[in-house]
């Protein structure tokens, strides 16, 4: 029996046996009930239950700790009562202490791990899917975020009021969210999806109003019930946020002969927000500008991959969720919604000369974005954006000046439909993904796709009381172009149809368009000891989604199991602890298989809150298609490889925490990393943290390029190029934040970044198929190293609900060098060297709600 059957076989033996076994335990279970009573008077919103409204309401007394004593009562006295008048809901919260409260201040939506704090979620739609929630702690710094399946969206940004107060019995605190930031179905009596949570800092003790044992599948679907709302509304429909910005960047403008070194100019835009119906809701932004959000960091790529970059705008973060196709990635295929291509980098299309003053980004115009529920469990989301056109100046030889169209106006498109059913048990969905560009020049149809489009479907099936699921998605993918855009399309780095010895791949030089498509199916077990599940997935060779989407992988088919054993029950020595083991096997439509991987990890945690987490790994020999670029097969050797990671109590004024990793190519090469993390939280208001790490990169194998040979039969006719490579990569992330109070937060961001690129011996490939070389007069690269100095400085007031002023401080310095004698006390001298760019950002905002 092969290696994959014999963890195949354990994963299904596994799984199998607790499924029936533990049927009935989750439909036991009947959902706790809270009541809300319609307000007699008003409530001064201060953090004390002292208004004579909060007598009538009915308390909520019974909590249940999820941590550390599964299945206990709270350990505290807890309390909460839920009011509502015509514009929002309440409520208010009773918490009793013997000890002293813990709490310290923070910016909105900080990480309060190791602060006392309460938790107020709502599933307004009662679809079992998604939540709004909103949390405070007892120095009044709130946080709130959209919950789904997938995660805590911390983006969503509601505007809410609320308050806490510390006495010598414990702490309290009341909320006002208003219903227009809600959405709901229209129905005039109305129950809700409801969880109260309590966390008491010093305890780690996590306590709930509708509790779910560990072993059982949890969530949203397991919330307790919101009864009493009647005869309610959204209230004011219409919410405008308009902003002014003036920025002022003091870049070197280098050889760009069209720019100074300072440029100041200002700029107006707003965000739109109407509630349609109470469940459908139109989002608007004009001229957006997003110069309070962290730059990206700085990297260095010799792959022939793109980089991806998480998403920090506002407008795309937010309300993500319901865009989400097959849980937001496509294990076979990447990202079908990759947000960044809007307004991201300019095509690289570039006049010929230095002398010029090239867009590094598409600016957009307006988006829009309508989404929704209905009553019958319908999701709906719709979004429209407009990038417009850019156009580089430059100057010629001659001295005269010219422009050049570098990025069409492009219009992008995303509509999303989706079926709620069955509790949340059932879902099936569609998607429609379109991209269109006015390519007005030659050189722009050359090397852009004049349109590229996607559909697809996904479904997820839970059963046997939620503790399995089904899951899958199918998608196609059309691209339409010129001859010459559809030929660079079918050479690309995931793609390769010019591979020399591909025989089922084949290049079309006159095509002009290009049709592919990707598919998955797993079944997965997720409750419960053993968790795990299988799947299987295949992306054909010519799907293409990089106009709207995020692609690395094309002609590929694969097969992964996994097994995790998860043990919740604190035992003598560890309060949690699982261990998992996974085989993935893939090969290409060629039939030659291109990854065998083994891994095994275990995850622990301590008593006193102490985390290891260790992982091991093998990948066996197999076939490369991808590092000649296009030329022939190559044997990827096998390679070990082996991590750790240790953290210690979250909750402790001084945390740290350690992470390395090295994996070892068989007898070629191999690669180390390691990192550090400190952070301080020595007073409530501040809070530091550091994490210097290291990493060191060697390889026989960097591409260098490739020539015709006749006489090189074993390779195809062509001589491919290859350089040994010795990259080492040092940073340093620093991070400070200082809390004024709950509304004045001021946030550093610095990261020093240096790497060195040393070159070595070059070499060719012997034969197709073969990891063998010889030694090659090709002239080697020039070694390099690379400096960037990135910070971010923000300070942030919400000077009334919903309206902020931003200034912000972006300082970027950055430098290349011949050599790469790397020296860690000459290279923090030379950060310094370099001349600073320097952007400062005032932007002040106004939320009216008309």
């Amino acid at each position: 029996m092969s290696q994959r059957s014999i963890l195949l076989a354990l994963a299904l033996s596994a799984l199998a046996g607790p499924a029936a076994a533990q049927a009935h335990a989750a439909g036991d279970t009947t959902a706790p009930v809270a009541v809300a009573v319609r307000a007699a008077s008003a409530i001064r919103l201060d953090g004390r239950l002292d208004d004579a409204a909060w007598a009538a309401a009915t308390p909520v007394t019974s909590f249940t700790q999820v941590d550390p004593q599964e299945g206990q009562p709270v350990s505290e006295a807890t309390e909460a009562r839920i009011l509502f008048d015509d514009e929002a809901i309440y409520v208010g919260v009773r918490f009793g202490d013997r000890s002293p409260v813990s709490t310290r201040l923070g910016r909105r939506d900080m990480d309060l791990s190791d602060s006392d704090w309460v938790g107020v979620v709502l599933d307004s739609y009662h679809d079992h899917q998604t939540a709004y929630s909103f949390d405070i702690n007892p120095s009044g710094v709130r946080r709130d975020a959209l919950k789904t399946d997938n995660g805590d969206d911390m983006s969503w940004d509601a505007v809410w009021a609320g308050a806490a107060a510390i006495d010598s019995a414990g702490w309290s605190a009341e909320y006002r969210i208003p219903f227009s930031q809600l959405r709901f179905n229209p129905a005039s009596e109305q129950t809700w999806g409801v969880q109260i949570e309590r966390i008491i800092g010093r305890r780690n003790e996590y306590a709930v109003f509708s509790f779910t044992p560990k072993q059982q599948r949890g969530g949203i679907a397991r919330f307790g019930h919101l009864t009493g709302l009647r005869d309610i509304r959204t209230g004011r429909r219409l919410e405008v946020l308009p902003y002014t910005v003036l920025r002022a960047d003091y870049t070197d403008p280098g050889l760009n002969p069209f720019r100074e070194e300072g440029d100041l100019g200002p700029s107006v835009g707003a965000d739109v927000k109407y509630r349609i119906t109470s469940d459908l809701t139109l989002d608007a932004t004009i001229n957006p500008d997003f110069g309070q959000v962290e730059q990206d960091p700085a990297d260095v790529n010799l792959t022939a991959f793109e980089t991806q970059f998480a998403e920090k705008r506002p407008f795309f973060v937010e309300g993500a969720e319901i865009f989400s196709f097959a849980g937001g990635y496509l294990p076979t295929g990447g990202e079908l919604f990759y947000t960044r291509r809007i307004g991201g980098r300019a095509s690289g299309l570039a006049p010929e000369t230095e002398l010029a003053d090239v867009p590094s980004d598409s600016r957009i115009l307006t988006a829009a974005k309508l989404s929704g529920k209905t009553r019958g469990g319908w999701s709906i989301g719709v979004m429209e954006a407009l990038t417009r056109r850019e156009q580089a100046r430059f100057r010629l030889d001659d001295g005269t000046s010219d422009e050049m169209v570098v990025e069409p106006l492009t219009n992008y498109f995303v509509g999303r439909l989706r079926r709620d059913s069955d509790g949340g048990q059932r879902r099936i969905g569609g998607i429609f993904t379109a991209v269109n560009r006015d390519l007005e020049s030659e050189a722009l149809e050359a090397t852009l796709h004049s349109a590229g489009y996607t559909a697809g479907v996904d479904f997820r099936q839970e059963f046997a009381a939620r503790r399995w699921a089904l899951t899958g998605y199918a998608v196609g993918s059309h691209v339409r172009g010129s001859k010459e855009a559809i030929t660079l399309t079918q050479v690309r780095s995931h793609r390769y149809f010019n591979r020399l010895d591909a025989d089922h791949l084949e290049l079309d030089a006159d095509a002009t368009s290009l049709t592919g498509f990707s598919a998955q199916v797993a079944v997965r077990k997720q409750a419960g000891n053993w968790r795990g599940g299988v799947s299987a997935g295949t992306i054909s060779p010519g799907f293409e989604i990089n106009d709207l989407g995020y692609q690395r992988r094309g002609d590929r088919a694969d097969v992964n199991a996994n097994l995790t054993y998860v043990e919740n029950k604190p035992g003598p020595v560890f309060r949690y602890w699982e261990a998992s083991a996974e085989e993935i096997l893939e090969h290409s439509y060629g039939g030659y298989m291109v990854q065998q991987n083994v891994g095994f990890g275990a995850f622990a945690q301590t008593h006193n809150y102490w985390a290891f987490n260790v992982n091991l790994g093998r990948n066996s020999e197999a076939t490369d298609d991808r590092t000649t670029r296009g030329g022939v097969l190559m044997r990827r050797p096998a390679h070990n490889r082996m991590g750790l990671y240790v953290a210690s109590d979250r909750r402790k004024p001084i945390v740290g925490e350690f992470n390395t990793y090295y994996q070892e190519d068989e007898g070629t090469g191999w690669s180390a990393n390691a990192g550090l993390g400190l952070q301080l939280k020595a007073s409530p208001r501040w809070n530091l943290s550091m994490g210097p790490s290291f990493s060191r990169f060697v390889t026989p194998t960097q591409y260098l390029g490739a020539s015709p040979d006749p006489t090189a039969t074993a390779t195809e006719g062509y001589r491919f190029f290859f350089a040994d490579l010795d990259q080492t990569t040092v940073t340093l992330n620093t991070r400070f934040n200082y809390t004024f109070n709950p509304d004045l937060t001021f946030e550093l961001f610095l990261q020093p970044f240096v790497t060195a690129i040393d070159f070595g011996r070059t070499h060719t490939l012997t034969a197709s198929r073969s990891f063998v070389f010889d030694p090659s007069d090709e002239a080697a690269p020039t070694d390099f190293t690379v400096r960037s100095l990135r910070g971010n400085a923000l300070l942030r007031w919400e000077w009334r609900p919903g309206s902020t002023v931003y200034f912000a401080w972006q300082q970027t310095r950055e430098g290349v060098s011949e050599g790469a004698d790397f020296n860690l006390s000459d290279e923090r001298a030379e950060l310094f060297r370099n001349k600073p760019d320097n952007v400062f950002v005032l932007k002040i905002n106004y939320w009216l709600n008309p």
